[in-house]
């Protein structure tokens, strides 16, 4: 019986050495649940994605997108924008020239993660807001007031004529044409817009 007893304490001692010195496998990590993107499934601070869908014009509405995750706090560099941390987001801003965009995407742990792109701004085409007209027929040499508004112009112009206007959202120019005023052109570095006048030059007898 005390060999017996012996042979065990002997055994229990080896499996007890076995034990304590058998490597240690690392903890398996749990699968992320079903549905749930690999990159959303991490404690790790990341910025998903920053980016513009279109090339904004000059002065005008556009969206800038992102998604961050693990982030406590975002900010945009040139702030153009509020942002807060969200997945998904898109926020609308309105540049007034190209620039290089950055986001900045804050952990809780004092981590910085960056992104940034160049965003190029395009001409935006003129645009004629209003056209009014002092009579749509007049004698040759009358008096003729054209008024109008126009924006994304450096340029307003009638022919026949070709003589230039200022620029303006609001405008009225008055003088004694001798060819009939066809059309009010506005011109910009994003183009040309123009309206028809629809003037047509009438004898004394027919005028209105």
């Amino acid at each position: 019986m005390l060999a017996l007893a012996a042979l065990w304490a002997a055994i229990s001692l080896v499996r007890t050495f076995l034990a304590r010195n058998a490597p240690h496998a690392p903890p398996r990590k749990a699968p992320p649940p079903a549905g749930v993107p690999p990159e959303l499934a991490t404690r790790e601070l990341r910025i998903l994605n920053f980016y513009a869908p279109r090339i904004p014009e000059r002065g005008k509405p556009a969206t800038i997108c992102y998604g961050v995750i693990n982030a406590a706090r975002v900010e945009l560099d040139p702030p153009l924008a509020e942002i807060s941390p969200s997945i998904s987001r898109c926020v609308e801003v309105t540049p007034g020239r190209a620039a290089r965009l950055t986001l900045r995407a804050y952990g809780a742990d004092g981590r910085v993660a960056a992104a940034s792109f160049d965003l190029p701004v395009a001409e935006p085409q003129p645009e004629i807001l209003f056209v009014d007209i002092s009579s749509r027929e007049i004698r040759r040499g009358e008096r003729f007031t054209v008024c109008y508004g126009v924006r994304f112009a450096t340029r307003v112009r009638v022919e026949p004529g070709a003589f230039s206007l200022p620029a303006s959202e609001k405008k009225c120019a008055t003088w004694f044409p001798v060819l009939a005023p066809a059309k009010l052109i506005a011109e910009g570095p994003g183009g040309t817009a123009e309206v028809v006048l629809g003037v047509r030059i009438v004898s004394s007898r027919t005028a209105r």
